[in-house]
């Protein structure tokens, strides 16, 4: 099985971004020659881009978010 862009995470409380961010690279997955890149949406979910398959072990790894000009958190 194959999904496309996947949200993985949605903060119902806390700060979230006036606009989406790109997180870059945020994850590997285990036994690829590939990693995963992430957004973070204005609704405060977290979205991994480009689909998983059922067997893809995603390894996340910590982050230091650049946040880009004209981007508020409320």
């Amino acid at each position: 099985m194959q999904v496309g862009d996947y949200r993985v995470w949605l903060f119902e409380a806390g700060v979230k971004p006036s606009r989406t961010v790109g997180l870059g690279c945020v994850a590997n997955v285990a036994g690829a020659a590939y990693s995963k890149q992430a957004r973070w949406n204005a609704d405060g979910s977290v979205t991994l881009i480009g689909g998983l398959g059922s067997s893809d072990i995603v390894q996340c790894f910590p982050k230091i978010i650049p946040v880009p000009d004209g981007v508020e958190f409320v």
